[in-house]
C-alpha cells in the first residue's frame, strides 16, 4: 500500500491535480463515461433518427469525446492556467477561426442544415445542378455529402454546394420513375394499330407499374397513354410513359419493350425497316430510322 501512496503522490500538485494513480482514475471515467453515452445515445438515435442517422451519431462522438478530452486536460495542472486562458478568450479565438476555416465552417453548418430540413437521406436518388451529378447518396458527414453515380463512381460534394444546389429529389416521388418510350413510324404506317401494339406490349410486361390514381380508375383513364408528340421528315413520333421502382430497372423495362414492340411490328404485318434518306451532299447529309 506504501508503494501505491508513494506513486500516487508522485506528481501531486505541480503536473497532477489529485495524484499520479488518481488523475489516471478519473481520466479513464471520463473517457468510459463519454463511451457509454455515445453507445446510449447512438442507440436512441437509431431508434428515433429516421434519416441521416450516421452524420447525427458523429456529431455526438465528437462532441462527447471534446468534453471528456476537456476534462482530463482539467486534471494535469499545467493545464490549468491554460483552459482558463483558452475560455476567456474563447469568443476572439472563435473568430479567428472562423475566418481561417470559413469554407469548413460554412460545409460544417451546410450539413447540419441538411441533416436538420432532410432535403435528401442517405439511399435517396439525386440529381444536382439538372443532372450535372446524378446517383444515390451514400454518406452525409460533417464536411460533405457523397453520391455513388451509375458508373460505380463516388463524387464527393462539399455540404455548403449541395445546400444551394438546384435538387431534384427522385426518391420523393413515391418510389416510381416515369420513363419516356419514344417509337417513330412512317406517314403510311396505321397509326392506330402501331399504338394498339404499344399498349398491348406494355401492359403484357411482368414489371409494368399501373400509375393511376383511384379518381383515375373510377373515371376510366386508360392505363397506357400513347401520344403523337412530333412530326418529321419522313415519320411521326410516338410516345408513351412506363414506370419503374429505379433507374436501372427502367433502362431494362425499355430495352426489353424496344425488343418487344419490334417483333409485334413484324408479326401483326407491319415490316420493320431502315430507311436511308439522304439529303444534298453536304454536311447536313443525315439518316433516320423509322418503322413502318
Amino acid at each position: 500500500m506504501d508503494i501505491f501512496h508513494e506513486i500516487n503522490q508522485w506528481g501531486k500538485g505541480s503536473v497532477f491535480k489529485y495524484g499520479f494513480l488518481d488523475t489516471l482514475m478519473i481520466m479513464l471515467c471520463f473517457l468510459v463515461c463519454a463511451y457509454l453515452l455515445k453507445r446510449l445515445i447512438n442507440r436512441s438515435i437509431k431508434r428515433h433518427v429516421k434519416v441521416n442517422t450516421r452524420f447525427v451519431m458523429r456529431l455526438v462522438k465528437i462532441t462527447l469525446y471534446t468534453i471528456a478530452i476537456y476534462g482530463c486536460l482539467s486534471l494535469l495542472t499545467p493545464f490549468e492556467s491554460v483552459l482558463g486562458k483558452v475560455w476567456g478568450s474563447a469568443g476572439i479565438i472563435a473568430v479567428v477561426i472562423g475566418f481561417a476555416a470559413q469554407e469548413a465552417m460554412g460545409n460544417f453548418v451546410n450539413g447540419l442544415l441538411i441533416t436538420t430540413f432532410k432535403p435528401f437521406k442517405i439511399g435517396d436518388l439525386v440529381k444536382v445542378n439538372q443532372g450535372e451529378y446524378e446517383g444515390y447518396v451514400v454518406d452525409i458527414s460533417l464536411r460533405d455529402t457523397v453520391i455513388q453515380t451509375y458508373e460505380n463512381t463516388k463524387v464527393i460534394i462539399p455540404n455548403s454546394v449541395m445546400n444551394k444546389a438546384v435538387l431534384e429529389n427522385v426518391s420523393l416521388n413515391d418510389n416510381t420513375k416515369g420513363n419516356f418510350l419514344e417509337l417513330d413510324i412512317s406517314y403510311e404506317s396505321d397509326m392506330d394499330k402501331a399504338m394498339r401494339i404499344i399498349k398491348e406490349e406494355v401492359m403484357a410486361h411482368p414489371n409494368f407499374l399501373d400509375h393511376r390514381s383511384q379518381d383515375e380508375v373510377t373515371a376510366g383513364v386508360e392505363p397506357v397513354i400513347v401520344r403523337l408528340i412530333r412530326f418529321n421528315d419522313s415519320s411521326i413520333t410516338l410516345r408513351t410513359t412506363v414506370y419503374s421502382t429505379s433507374n436501372a430497372e427502367g433502362f431494362a423495362l425499355l430495352s426489353d419493350l424496344r425488343i418487344a414492340i419490334s417483333i409485334a411490328l413484324m408479326l401483326r404485318g407491319l415490316i420493320f425497316l431502315i430507311h436511308i434518306a439522304q439529303l444534298l451532299q453536304n454536311p447536313n447529309t443525315r439518316m433516320l430510322t423509322t418503322i413502318l
